[in-house]
């Protein structure tokens, strides 16, 4: 489906919607009970575009801290040879479960690895449906949002999933995936930061899968997209806290905090793939919390179908024009704004996707 056939679907509109219903009002009040939360946000976004003024420093400083801790580390310049790294060390006829990621959704790291002949699940109960389904992520956060509950009972029904209910079908995920994490020889995670003071990797979640995805199997990979690297620990910290904010999710219900584990093999894959070279430089301090796809107008009719092949959105077109190219699609932008208005980075997006249209007319 292209962004034309996304805007006869209904039940997309109709996901946001009630997404941004549900949530709007819970991080105006998080924000307003939590004021320290928009000194976070400042002090995360200066700390995230200093270190990409010199990622050569900072990217040698992590490496250099994680091998000393006994990590495996590499450079990933693109997309390619990120998923080449992670096949070499998965192999193949091996059981992987994989935190929801949306670098891991970049480099199309699932669909390589099941080409290989492994079996692989995403354990993010939205992830799983959206797999199941054979889609992909409506949202950065809230993946599977377009879906009804009647639809959700359908699809899972393809993996023996049944259920007269939310609660129900929650607790049949739950069953369908202890099995896979107990038999899992290898496990996957992004990283929402990265602290190059003790090369710690810092997830949030609300369900819990991320920690028995990165501490039950005996091989651990964690893609970490350089613009997630920050200073220290004070200021990944800070970040979980901003990201979590701005979702809806304040206080996370968990944060884990992953380092090389003596019983564990632990591999840390650092994502290059256009962020050093790119002329949209202030967007590298976003922190992906998805705020603006729900707010902007466009995203509301068409979700992540506008944007890019990845990455949805206002937020969307921009990291595709980093990560890929310049989506042709900026031109469908209302340019209203109100992307800017919500974002804990105050990142000019409309600006940048003006001049992705300079850019492409020019080209002509």
């Amino acid at each position: 489906m292209n962004i034309y056939g996304a805007l006869e679907q209904g039940s997309i509109r109709e996901g946001v919607l009630r997404t941004l219903m549900n949530l709007r009002d819970v991080i105006l009040k998080t924000l307003n009970d939590h004021p320290y939360l928009l000194e976070y946000a400042d002090e995360v976004r200066n700390a995230k575009l200093r270190v990409a003024e010199d990622f050569d420093y900072w990217i040698d400083r992590s490496m250099e801290v994680l091998e000393k801790r006994g990590c495996h580390v590499y450079l990933a310049e693109n997309a390619e040879k990120a998923r080449r790294i992670a096949g070499e060390m998965v192999g193949s006829g091996k059981t992987v479960v994989k935190a929801k990621s949306m670098v891991s959704e970049e480099i199309r790291l699932r669909e390589y690895l099941q080409s290989l002949g492994n079996e692989v699940w995403e354990t993010d109960l939205g992830e799983f449906i959206v797999q199941v389904a054979d889609d992909r992520p409506m949202h950065m956060i809230v993946p599977a949002l377009h879906y009804s509950e009647a639809q959700v009972m359908e699809i899972l029904k393809k993996v023996g999933i049944h259920g007269r209910d939310a609660e129900e079908l929650a607790s049949g995920v739950r069953e369908f995936m202890r099995e896979k994490f107990l038999k899992a020889d290898v496990g996957v995670s992004g990283c929402n930061a990265f602290s190059a003071e003790t090369g710690r990797v810092f997830l949030v979640e609300n369900e819990g899968n991320i920690r028995l995805s990165t501490s039950l199997p005996e091989r651990y990979i964690a893609l970490v997209s350089i613009e997630k690297i920050l200073p220290d620990d004070d200021l990944a910290l800070k970040s979980v806290f901003v990201q979590s904010a701005y979702v809806g999710t304040f206080p996370p219900a968990y944060i884990n905090i992953n380092e090389k584990a003596d019983s564990q093999e632990m591999h840390v894959i650092f994502l290059d793939n256009g962020r050093k070279t790119t002329e949209f430089r202030e967007h590298l301090a976003c922190i992906k919390c998805g705020r603006c796809q729900l707010e902007c107008p466009v995203f509301q009719l068409a979700g992540s179908l506008w944007g890019g092949e990845v990455y949805g959105g206002p937020t969307g077109m921009v990291w595709t024009a980093i990560t890929e190219e310049i989506p042709e699609v900026c031109f469908l932008s209302t340019l209203c704004g109100k992307c800017r208005e919500v974002c804990p980075s105050d990142i000019d997006m409309p600006g940048m996707i003006r001049k992705m249209r300079e850019i492409i007319l020019k080209a002509r």
